[in-house]
């Protein structure tokens, strides 16, 4: 059961970065341990950020808004 609620959400997560990943790629995502701990204390929210943080830190991705706003000088 908490195999398939991780595996859901996970998913879920993936699918909010899809529209900011280069076309044509296949992507493989291994759920470590550490994700169900994720899941429990910060939701899917956490899962979203982390994930977002990894294909950043990949270069497969833009940074996001805020940290792009972050990055322009004043």
């Amino acid at each position: 059961m908490e195999r398939n609620r991780v595996k859901r959400l996970l998913r879920e997560a993936f699918a909010a970065h899809v529209e900011s990943l280069p076309r044509g790629h296949d992507y493989v995502v291994v759920a470590r341990p550490e994700l169900a701990e994720l899941l429990e204390r910060d939701g899917l929210a956490g899962v979203q950020r982390a994930l977002g943080e990894l294909l950043e830190a990949s270069g497969s991705a833009a940074p996001t808004s805020a940290e792009t706003k972050a990055a322009e000088p004043s």
